[in-house]
């Protein structure tokens, strides 16, 4: 068989979508491109979305959108069917009436998502509806039983977006909040409009009495329906010895309102301040709800992680058939049916009469995939990379697969507050005493000048009404809202609350090699020529490695195609495990791979790892390398900048560490290769002085990551690394990494101004509480002031219009 004639590329000059946009993004996402970028577009996936919305005339996406999206780095990955869908396909397809299910989401960001996936849903044919929750992250289908469930989920999916079976907790602890702070918000303005009565001159008579029994009893439903939030989180806090910022919020309430009880019915109308501590317990459920809805989004935005329960595996029965089972059925000397690009769930002995590759890059970070011969063992955690199925027999029971300890692992910090860190405590701690110290002071002051107790008691219910930490309890909530939205707007989702105060003290970060400082793939450049190696000879190595998903004959293809050379699809390649490419064409054969084995009897071939040969005479080597992120070696070079040690930790082989290390520009004496999950743990727990930064992506990162004092993940696709992370990021660089650390500082130093402004506060108004100056409509108006200035500040410091994020 011949091969057809060269095809040259050609790319036609893509229009910019829109000329609102500033120079130099990206066309599809809008991200600033860097210098060196050719563009238009950041990375690969956003060209390949770009030209599936243009191509099928979806450019209504963008117009929706708005100016700012999120890079699409996943789109266009061809992925199987995936074996949880098998259930789901098999019962909508047996079903006489049209089924409805729900499938969750991950990746959606704006309206746009949401019209495009519906959109997407009309044009295939039995799908009745397909409406998407935004809120959850969830599409809900009504399939008929002609639809193509496999084929929807891949047309989906193509356009960066992952499905995955229902597994979000529909339970949103915003919603309760919402509920809570709507109706002591609603409870407040009442309260205000009959306390404006009192403090316009009305003090006696039944209308007073009236007013001031109603103002009371919507005080009382405030304590009720808020209070709650604070008690239960001070009890806890209690019950843990650990001393959190809700103590002080929840004493404030129940002192600030046992006082005004007492006064209440003694019938002192000057020690009622009520309406002042229902603006406060709504101002508290405002900062609370800020705290929460960003993790809370950022959580569901993932899809969720089901560990090992979740991983499933094709079995070979005994009367032959193939079945889907959960991994955690499997025991040992069962047969496995692997399709490409599946895991083996545990130890297992490949069968059959042909080799395999499998990939290690789950267990060790090597991107190269390595050579099995039937017999030999294949560990727990590799992914197979030949082009076809293979046959495993399973060498233990999946109880004792190393993949259960690593999905196991616990997550990482998703319950820590961020009020209950170190700084906190210590702050909670002297806050409660002096709060408490100096209502007492006042108590007693007054009550040895007086010997009035009601009068004294007035004194010291000022004092808690006015010390009550607004600023901790809204101001420091809003300043996290602030950068966390500043962060997603850059790519970087923040899922823990402790994240933000542990990433101001990091001053080491350590980054896992493959599929993290690099992308995961190969790059390759031609080392030598050999004579023929002529524009014929292009198009038969580029149909080669056509043929092929190994990382080498795929950096090859892709040089090739930048110079615009494309072969045709021709059969009869046969692939050589562990060895490379073979075709014969006429009177000649033609092998891509190994240099050894392409052109054995060649000395010297040039300094390439990948050699092209015709008849065992070598036509071309090339040297293949990973490829580093689009901004590693910019953001290696700032970090060390601003103080950061970096360091590269890999499981892959010492010498290719070492030499991506170099290319990065980390000190050698940083760069570690050759370690387990295990070995990893141990070399970051030996590092971590409470400062470290741990960044990975593959399984035998999930350890490191949960263990480390803060972790991220760029692995969006992989929900048990995501689960185990502070924060997972979506973009194609690293900058995200270091204006995280950037914006942490400064929300560090805007909260300690803010701790600043708020004892200055309190000192002032203590002094007039002790004087006697602090009247309930004082309080009204001194605390919701000193709240304010707070609010202004701090929002003029994090706001996206701030200097810290033009860095």
């Amino acid at each position: 068989m011949e091969v057809l004639a060269p095809v040259v590329k050609t790319t036609p000059a893509v229009k910019p979508r829109a000329t609102h946009l500033r120079p130099r993004t990206c066309d599809h996402c809008a991200t600033p491109l860097e210098d060196g970028d050719e563009g238009p577009f950041c990375c690969t996936g956003c060209e390949t979305v770009y030209g599936f919305l243009t191509s099928e005339h979806l450019e209504g996406y963008y117009d929706l959108r708005g100016d700012r999206g999120q890079p699409a780095s996943d789109a266009g990955t061809k992925r199987g069917a995936p074996l949880w869908l098998e259930p789901l396909e098999k019962s909508v397809a047996s079903s006489v009436r049209p089924s409805a299910l729900e499938l969750d989401i991950q990746g959606l960001h704006c309206s746009a998502c949401i019209w495009l996936i519906e959109k997407l849903g009309k044009r295939h044919e039995g799908c009745v509806s397909l409406v998407v929750d935004p809120s959850v992250g969830r599409a809900r289908i009504v399939a008929e039983p002609k639809l193509d469930l496999a084929s929807l989920v891949a047309d989906i999916e193509r356009f960066g977006y992952r499905l995955g079976p229902k597994l979000k907790d529909d339970r949103r602890r915003s919603n309760d909040l919402v509920f809570r702070m709507g109706i002591t918000i609603a409870l407040a303005m009442n309260a205000m409009i009959f306390a404006v009565a009192s403090y316009a001159g009305l003090h006696e008579g039944p209308t007073f009495v009236l007013f001031e029994r109603i103002t009371f009893a919507i005080s009382t439903l405030s304590v009720l329906v808020g209070g709650p939030v604070f008690f239960r989180s001070a009890y806890r806090a209690l019950r843990a010895r650990v001393l959190h910022m809700d103590l002080p919020i929840a004493l404030g309430i129940v002192l600030a309102y046992g006082g005004s009880a007492l006064s209440f019915f003694r019938g002192n109308a000057r020690g009622v301040f009520v309406d002042t501590l229902d603006v406060f317990i709504a101002l508290m459920l405002v900062g609370r709800f800020l705290q929460e809805r960003a993790l809370e989004r950022n959580r569901l935005s993932l899809l969720a992680n089901d560990g090992v329960e979740g991983l499933r595996t094709r079995r070979v029965e005994k009367d032959g058939d193939v079945r889907t089972v959960r991994a955690t059925e499997l025991v040992r000397g069962e047969t496995l049916h692997l399709s490409p690009n599946e895991v083996v769930p545990l130890a297992a002995i490949l069968g059959g009469d042909e080799p395999a590759s499998f990939s290690l890059d789950w267990i060790n970070g090597e991107s190269a995939p390595h050579p099995y011969r039937p017999g030999e063992l294949v560990p727990a955690g590799a992914f197979l990379a030949s082009p076809s199925p293979r046959v495993l027999v399973a060498a233990e029971d999946f109880a004792d697969s190393a993949l259960v300890g690593l999905l196991r692992t616990p997550g990482k910090r998703e319950g820590e507050d961020a009020m209950s860190l170190p700084f906190w405590d210590v702050l909670a701690r002297r806050y409660v005493a002096a709060v408490l110290v100096a209502a007492a002071i006042g108590f007693v002051g007054w009550w040895l000048a007086t010997r009035d107790v009601m009068r004294a008691l007035e004194i010291a219910t000022a004092v808690l009404i006015v010390t009550c930490p607004c600023s901790f309890g809204i101001a420091t909530p809003l300043a996290y809202d602030l950068v966390q939205s500043g962060l997603r707007r850059m790519g970087l989702f923040v899922r823990t609350s402790g994240f933000l105060d542990r990433a101001a003290l990091v001053r080491k970060v350590v980054f896992d090699k493959t599929g993290t400082l690099t992308t995961g793939t190969l790059t390759a450049t031609t080392t030598r020529f050999f004579p023929g190696y002529d524009a014929r000879a292009r198009t038969v190595l580029a149909s080669l490695t056509h043929a092929s998903t190994h990382p080498k004959a795929l950096a090859v293809r892709d040089a090739l195609r930048s110079e615009g050379i494309r072969g045709a699809i021709v059969a009869g390649v046969e692939e050589h495990t562990g060895k490379g490419l073979e075709l014969t064409l006429g009177a000649h054969t033609y092998r891509f791979g190994l240099p050894a084995w392409a052109a054995p009897g060649l000395r010297a071939h040039g300094q390439g790892d990948v050699l092209f040969s015709m008849d065992l005479l070598p036509m071309a080597a090339f040297t293949t390398r990973e490829e580093l992120r689009k901004d590693a070696i910019t953001e290696i070079r700032a970090l060390e900048a601003d103080g950061i040690e970096v360091y590269l930790l890999s499981g892959d082989d010492p010498a290719r560490v070492a030499q991506t290390a170099q290319l990065a520009g980390i000190r050698e004496d940083r760069a570690v290769g050759g370690k387990t999950s295990e070995g990893k743990a141990a070399f970051v727990a030996d590092l971590d002085r409470r400062d470290v930064l741990m960044v990975g992506d593959g399984i035998n990162d999930a350890l490191v990551v949960a263990r480390a004092f803060c972790g991220g993940t760029p692995a969006v696709d992989r929900p048990f690394m995501a689960a185990r992370s502070d924060f997972y990021f979506t973009t194609p660089g690293l900058l995200p990494i270091r204006q995280a650390l950037r914006a942490a500082t400064r929300l560090s130093e805007v909260r300690r101004r803010n701790l600043v402004i708020a004892m200055a506060y309190n000192l002032l108004s203590v002094s007039l509480a002790y004087a006697g100056f602090l009247s309930p409509l004082a309080c009204a108006i001194l605390m919701p002031l000193s709240s304010i200035s707070t609010l202004a500040l701090t929002t003029l410091s994090l706001s996206s219009r701030s200097t810290l994020w033009k860095s």
